[in-house]
């Protein structure tokens, strides 16, 4: 009898949390995206070729999020969108980012909820205006 009491408990308490847990699930890519962002933000890379993958890697889960969960691609997006903002505000002139993370920046920057612009088309424009280094 103490087993199925016991057994019944750990199953409220395993019920529990995943109802709340899906009771907000804003908070949850709203602190994902922040998380997300400032590594991005913050990272640097030993190569190139590093730096490549880790842009496809979040591009790969950007839009896998997007298929899987629209409601929650768009909570990530538009506060991604809001934490590049925040961080070119206090960065100004004063930060040196590659250009893949330039590239991406435009496009959190430029996202909106149902856009027509692919993401390609971002990165063609963006490519021209983006800072290059002095050589």
């Amino acid at each position: 009898m103490r087993i199925t009491t016991l057994l019944t408990v750990l199953f409220a308490l395993g019920l529990a949390t995943v109802v709340s847990a899906q009771d907000n699930p804003v908070s949850f890519y709203e602190k994902l995206a922040r998380k997300d962002a400032q590594l991005e933000q913050s990272s640097t890379f030993s190569s190139l070729e590093d730096e490549k993958d880790f842009w496809y890697d979040q591009v790969r889960y950007e839009k896998d999020l997007k298929t899987q969960d629209s409601k929650a691609y768009n909570i990530y997006m538009n506060t991604k969108r809001a934490a590049y903002s925040e961080h070119a505000e206090s960065c100004r002139n004063q930060c040196t980012h590659s250009d893949y993370y330039y590239q991406q920046a435009s496009f959190y920057f430029t996202y909106k909820s149902n856009q027509s612009l692919s993401k390609e088309a971002i990165g063609t424009i963006v490519q021209v205006a983006s800072p290059r280094s002095l050589q």
